[in-house]
């Protein structure tokens, strides 16, 4: 999960065109794939932003705000 492409990912796309980014990450995944990890980082990133998105507008506030909030229960999950 990186910060950096999850705050790019929330600045240049709506939640439609991220469930685009996601089923075209899923399309390419198959059995001959050779980095899945590259495409599960991938994966990872769209479905963080996906999730600031919806937890911004379910709250009333800017993805900014839902984005550190998003960060500070992943580091409550972690530790």
């Amino acid at each position: 999960m990186n910060a950096a492409e999850i705050r790019k990912l929330i600045a240049e796309h709506d939640m439609a065109s991220l469930d685009k980014l996601e089923q075209e990450v899923y399309a390419s995944m198959d059995d001959d794939a050779n980095d899945v990890a590259e495409l599960g980082d991938r994966l990872t990133n769209i479905l963080g932003a996906k999730r600031v998105l919806e937890e911004a507008e379910k709250q009333g506030v800017e993805p900014k705000v839902a984005l550190r909030t998003f960060f500070k229960d992943v580091r409550n999950i972690i530790g």
